[in-house]
């Protein structure tokens, strides 16, 4: 994809228009942060569920067709389990141990690792100033600031590679729209 050059407003009206926020209700920059955060966090969430799926799914060996898995829930087993272990753990732990049940290639990996970065530095208030970001002032990925559109694109890109990736190793080949 070519890098278009858009001055500040229209790369926030494309940033918006990107995760799919009304224009008319973004007021200032600090309201485009705010977006900007949001669809990291969605994007952080996203993964992590696929995550501890794929970990409920191998340790309750619950069939990949059984929605929100009703009949486990009614166990005090997975109970504890979901409320007690994998709630209480971490993106990057979540990963290691669907690492453990099986390979996952190291893009997706990186990918996952970066995403927690990310997320990580605008969870924070004011998080150009995180010491892992004030050298910059910026909230890199890859070398780049999240809080562009190109870098923004990007960063939803990777996540959707990950994401892929991961629902197809749950549910096998992924019927794609595109």
């Amino acid at each position: 994809m070519a890098k278009i050059s858009l001055n500040l407003a229209d790369e926030a009206a494309a940033i918006a228009k990107l995760v799919g926020v009304n224009l008319d209700e973004i007021k200032d920059k600090s309201d485009v942060r705010l977006v900007l955060a949001a669809e990291v966090a969605n994007q952080y969430a996203r993964i992590d569920e696929i995550l501890a799926e794929i970990i409920v799914r191998y340790f309750f060996d619950v069939e990949p067709d059984v929605l929100h898995f009703e009949k486990a829930w009614k166990t005090d087993k997975f109970k504890i389990f979901v409320h007690h272990i994998l709630d209480e753990m971490v993106l990057l732990k979540k990963l290691s141990i669907v690492r453990a049940i099986g390979p996952v290639p190291n893009e997706v990996s990186r990918i996952i690792d970066r995403m927690n970065a990310v997320r990580n530095g605008l969870a924070h208030r004011f998080p150009e100033n995180r010491k892992e970001n004030r050298a910059t002032g910026k909230v890199v990925d890859a070398g780049a600031d999240i809080r562009s559109l190109d870098e923004l694109r990007q960063f939803k890109d990777d996540a959707d590679t990950a994401y892929r990736y991961l629902y197809d190793r749950l549910y096998g080949p992924a019927r794609r729209a595109d």
